[in-house]
């Protein structure tokens, strides 16, 4: 699955690494996304060996093509019990949650705990439901504790998320985003609501087969956990008006009510 067009390019690596990764939820075996300049700009920063990009021929054919709109898109979440079950953010707005959960191969990266961090520092408030943080490598888990988050005063994305409530940030590693034995950080080992941005919600994926996952980004995430409910429009963009009057700039309430990372 190839994907194109002046959105994409407006994105970082870090993000387009999160489409391309989920296309095997699509039924594809390989997400691409042609280079550019941020792309050798994120190589180059981590390799000094030389590559050749390569690009799709011209005339190429394709066995089907869409062409989407973004500023039509409406917000939506994946619901229980797959990430093909689409619904509407509006259809969720209701949802009840127990806890929250940041992180994986697709929303565990340095960007997502960025953005989470934002959110929750520009809000002022203590969160009302746990907040699991699982940094994706070693050096995200790095960066969460040593880089300043912009214009945040001077702090970094630990420093927010202590001052907050949240739970320590763990170890890199999968954690609960795979299930695994009761011990594992962060599982359900009761059958709670989960909004994660983790990249599956199949039953017992996190732990217990009667858990509830909702996947969302991770600025849906961390305003979710301010609610305790599924933040996304609907009750959220009503209920988090405390983070809008707090100086959020457009932007970024776009992508909070849209559901979309930055």
């Amino acid at each position: 699955m190839e994907f194109c067009g002046s959105a994409l390019a407006a994105l970082g690596v870090e993000v387009r690494k999160t489409i391309t990764s989920m296309v095997v939820e699509a039924g594809g075996k390989n997400g691409i996304i042609p280079a550019d300049q941020a792309t050798f700009d994120y190589v180059d920063s981590r390799t000094h060996d030389a590559y050749e990009p390569m690009y799709s021929d011209d005339g190429s054919w394709y066995e089907v093509e869409y062409r989407v709109d973004v500023q039509k898109l409406e917000p939506l979440v994946a619901a229980p019990h797959s990430p093909d079950n689409r619904k509407t953010a509006h259809e969720c707005s209701e949802t009840c949650i127990d806890r929250v959960y940041i992180g994986s191969c697709t929303g565990g990266k340095m960007e997502s705990f960025m953005a989470a961090a934002k959110l929750l520092h520009t809000a002022g408030q203590q969160v009302k439901v746990p907040i699991y943080l699982v940094p994706a490598t070693q050096k995200v888990w790095a960066d969460v504790y040593g880089l300043l988050v912009p214009g945040c005063d001077g702090r970094t994305a630990a420093e927010i998320f202590e001052a907050v409530g949240c739970i320590t940030p763990a170890s890199p590693s999968c954690a609960a985003c795979l299930g695994g034995p009761k011990d594992t950080f962060a599982r359900l080992n009761e059958p709670e609501v989960v909004v994660s941005t983790t990249t599956r919600n199949f039953p017992g994926r996190m732990g217990h087969k009667e858990g509830q996952i909702y996947l969302v980004s991770p600025y849906a995430a961390a305003a979710s956990a301010l609610l305790a409910l599924s933040a996304i429009p609907g009750n959220f963009c009503r209920g988090i008006q405390c983070v809008q009057s707090a100086g959020l700039g457009n932007m970024l309430w776009q992508q909070l009510c849209t559901g979309r990372s930055a």
